[in-house]
């Protein structure tokens, strides 16, 4: 239990700083995209302000007011001259005959012109005003303008070297993203163990507190019973007496529960091996037969054969007696119950049914909790700590396996699911 609670808080921790991660580096890559974008849109409309043409001095209109990404506010001083010849852009202009003619080619290198000009005059018929083309193994952005005669023109902008200070970005974001996550987690396992030490320490002590005031309280009332029982033989054979017994009887079964669910905590305290399912299920459902008829309840059980699982008999044992106590506790009058026991549908699980007559169907999520009892006139008549079905729940997860609760067609449906063993 308490290294379960230790993997769930490394498993929780992790997530949350994942999450913080990719908030942040999710916000730096969006302002780096904006960022990118923004100057791809600023050349384009300077070299269709210039006809194709881009200068230190004719870019400066464009370049020299530029904007916050964030908080949309222009930039004072920013303008760098040099940061025109960065870019690598062409232009291609429409000719009398529709025809499109390269007129500046001197900022790229090694561009087909015969693909250029296919894509220019798909681009002219289309009448595209702007877009993004791949040509030769770069992407190209590209914006259509006039000139002073009214003819056409198409500046083409190499887009992949300004996005690749993005991707860039984005590649160096997911690696120390991920190494973040990894020495975080080696930290934390390392670490994890000191600083759920004071949880370790107090859920031990109670274990320890339950175990022996359990075993201090048995003596008082074993001398209790003794003294009730020299009453009996001296002739007070009265129902006080009688009464005595049975609060003693129910006391010792209370202590001896609190002390197996106490137990029942730790795996380590309990030996798996492979245990015959099937035989146990059918011993305690058989010897619950006697039980059943004396409530005057309709009892049946469907035991699939040679269903082994990984599990210790005698704490197998106790579960099945819980769930099938705990049926004929709360099964409507002239109910029925019903076991079964089959193989799950992949053939790797074995599911245990107890199910009984429930007709009120009320909240039962609230039934694996510890000394949980509805206080309905249903309940409250019956005997019970409200333990029984927590200390199923522990034994069953000790087994590495599942239990649930479920309510069907006036059924209340008690289900475990172990593995077969091998």
């Amino acid at each position: 239990m308490i290294q379960k609670f230790r993997w769930k808080f490394i498993g929780m921790s992790i997530t949350a700083l994942f999450i913080v991660l990719v908030i942040t580096l999710g916000a730096l890559l969006g302002v780096s995209y904006t960022q990118s974008h923004n100057e791809v849109d600023r050349v384009l409309t300077a070299l269709v302000n210039n006809q194709g043409q881009l200068t230190p001095r004719n870019a400066k209109p464009v370049f020299g007011n530029q904007k916050d990404p964030i908080n949309k506010n222009f930039l004072a001083g920013e303008y760098n001259p040099e940061a025109v010849f960065q870019y690598r852009y062409f232009t291609v202009a429409e000719t009398p005959q529709s025809n499109p003619r390269i007129v500046n080619d001197d900022n790229v290198y090694d561009v087909g012109r015969a693909e250029i000009l296919s894509t220019s005059k798909r681009i002219f018929k289309d009448k595209t005003t702007d877009g993004v083309v791949t040509i030769g193994n770069n992407q190209y952005a590209y914006r259509v303008g006039k000139n002073q005669t009214g003819r056409k023109f198409i500046v083409y902008l190499n887009e992949s070297l300004i996005y690749h200070r993005f991707s860039l970005l984005v590649r160096v974001s997911i690696v120390l993203g991920i190494g973040a996550l990894i020495v975080f987690a080696l930290v934390l396992i390392l670490v994890s163990k000191k600083a759920i030490g004071p949880i370790i320490t107090t859920y031990r002590k109670q274990r320890e507190f339950i175990t022996n005031a359990g075993h201090e309280l048995k003596t008082p009332l074993a001398i209790i019973a003794a003294n009730t029982e020299m009453e009996e033989m001296l002739g007070n054979n009265s129902e006080w007496n009688k009464s005595t017994k049975e609060q003693v009887d129910r006391l010792t079964r209370l202590i001896n529960r609190l002390i197996a669910l106490a137990r029942t905590g730790e795996t380590g305290e309990v030996v798996l091996n492979k245990v015959d399912f099937s035989e146990i299920v059918k011993k305690n459902v058989n010897s619950f037969k006697s039980v059943m008829q004396k409530n005057n309840l309709k009892y049946s059980g469907m035991i699939m054969p040679d269903l082994y699982v990984k599990a210790e008999k005698n704490v197998l044992s106790e579960l099945i007696n819980i769930l099938l106590d705990n049926a004929r506790k709360y099964c409507d009058k002239d109910g029925k119950v019903q076991v079964t026991l089959t193989k799950g549908r992949l053939g790797t699980n074995a599911i245990l049914k107890v199910a009984n007559t429930y007709k009120e169907g009320k909240d039962y999520s609230h039934f694996f909790e510890r000394f949980y009892r509805e206080d309905e006139s249903h309940n409250s008549k019956q005997s019970g700590f409200g333990i029984g079905l927590a200390m199923a729940q522990e034994i069953v997860h000790t087994f590495h396996g599942k239990i649930h609760v479920s309510h069907k067609d006036d059924m209340i449906i008690f289900t475990v699911i172990l593995k077969l063993a091998k």
